[in-house]
């Protein structure tokens, strides 16, 4: 190559790297600023402000607001009757509406009374209703954390995706700016016939390539964003950006056994399906209570006025004190199929918990496989990115002597792009896998 040709491509790339600087600059001044954000803090975030979570505590609110109420029925009821009346004198006729005469009778009535009744025994009716009310607000309970659970995934499933989208940009940019260099390069080469136009048309593609790639990237982070604001409670047009701060860093000496059995005694579901046949039983000693009688003791206090008409113009006091039975015969046999169906509500509860367990029995073992699968394979794209880089490397030294094609060199670049990009992903993969495996235990 002569002197000259070579002082053309100094200049030439002089010129260049002036050219990126500025665009990199005006790039930086038109791209919208992300908010930074930790998983932590999205992650409470997520908690404080996620209208699922909300509704659910609401469910919870709701059901401790019933289970005082049922608690009332053990409460002596207590009622007052009152009553005034004003009588105008009869008349009293001799005959069919013949002669009349008028009484002069009271015209003023009054009665008042008090009375009150509390349950004695009601066949233990009473105290299954309640035990029943506080398994639901245990169920309504469990469905929070259940919830809080699920949106903690989520929302660490898209920060992780979130930077793994941010890292393949930043991958790519720096691959549109190195073919920049070589287009420019072969515009040059091209001009003095060293290379042919294909190659500066190959090198074209490539670029816009990249730049496809990094648009539908930026059009991900967006999409993402959005998703992440609705779980976290942001403003729906805030874009996010993560840091990598007080991440977990997967452990890699877990065993599928004890996954298995923290998740047994971690998952909400368990616990859930537990409280369904606790509920289910409670459901048939309540309808069993209904073989039983009911008790109460009574209390009134009466008063009237006159005390009988029109001999005592008298004020009446007494009270009364007793005991009340009430028994419903019939329920010996109208409750029968009634506690059958209870029956059978209780078997397939029992089913559901089982069910329960071979599906949390499932996912962890399916998170488990994933993630050893996501550290293995940390090691094997590290050795493809050092191959690809060395292959790069001795492409691009025999490409600048004029012993490679260009093609050569896009090919080398390619693959380590696909390289790069691929260690990263796994990378991100491994920390995706290893939450989820903490979610699918019960521990997130």
């Amino acid at each position: 190559m002569n002197r000259p040709i070579i002082k053309n491509l100094k200049i030439e790339f002089v010129i260049l790297i002036v050219a990126c600087f500025f665009h990199g600059v005006g790039y930086s001044q038109n791209e919208e600023v992300a908010r930074i954000i930790k998983l932590d803090e999205a992650i409470e975030l997520g908690v404080q402000n996620n209208n699922q979570l909300k509704i659910a505590n609401s469910d919870v609110t709701i059901a401790n607001e019933n289970l005082s109420q049922s608690q009332i029925a053990k409460v002596p009821m207590v009622g007052l009757n009152m009553g005034y009346n004003y009588i105008g004198n009869p008349k009293i006729y001799d005959g069919f509406y013949g002669k009349n005469v008028t009484v002069d009778y009271f015209n003023h009535q009054a009665s008042a009374n008090v009375f009150a009744s509390m349950p004695l025994y009601y066949g233990g009716v009473i105290n299954n209703q309640i035990d029943k009310q506080q398994l639901i607000v245990n169920m309504q309970e469990s469905v929070v954390k259940m919830t809080e659970s699920e949106i903690k995934q989520a929302i660490t499933l898209q920060f992780f995706t979130l930077e793994k989208l941010y890292t393949q940009i930043e991958i790519t940019k720096q691959n549109i700016i190195n073919t920049e260099l070589r287009i420019k390069q072969l515009k040059s080469r091209v001009a003095n016939g060293q290379n042919l136009k294909s190659d500066l048309l190959r090198t074209e593609l490539q670029k816009s390539n990249f730049e496809v790639a990094v648009f539908r990237s930026s059009n991900s982070i967006e999409l993402i964003s959005n998703y992440m604001d609705i779980l976290i409670g942001l403003p729906t047009n805030t874009k996010l950006k993560p840091i990598l701060e007080g991440i977990l860093v997967p452990k890699e000496d877990l065993s599928l056994n004890e996954s298995l059995s923290e998740a047994y005694q971690n998952r909400n579901e368990i616990k859930r399906s537990e409280i369904n046949v606790r509920i289910a039983e409670s459901s048939m000693d309540i309808t069993k209570s209904g073989f039983k009688p009911n008790v109460n003791a009574n209390l009134m206090l009466n008063t009237q006025y006159p005390a009988q008409w029109p001999d005592y113009p008298n004020i009446l006091n007494y009270w009364a004190a007793g005991v009340s039975l009430n028994w419903d015969i019939s329920s010996f046999y109208n409750l029968k199929h009634r506690v059958n169906g209870d029956q059978q509500q209780i078997n397939k509860s029992n089913i559901a918990l089982e069910a329960t367990k071979d599906q949390i029995n499932q996912d962890v073992k399916a998170a488990f496989v994933r993630f050893t699968e996501s550290v293995r394979n940390i090691v094997t794209f590290k050795k493809d990115v050092d191959l690809a880089l060395s292959n790069y490397k001795i492409v691009k030294s025999r490409y600048d002597n004029d012993f490679a094609l260009i093609s050569d060199m896009v090919d080398a670049e390619l693959q380590l792009n696909e390289a790069k990009i691929s260690l990263n992903n796994a990378n991100i993969d491994s920390i995706i896998q290893y939450y989820s495996l903490q979610y699918a235990m019960g521990k997130l």
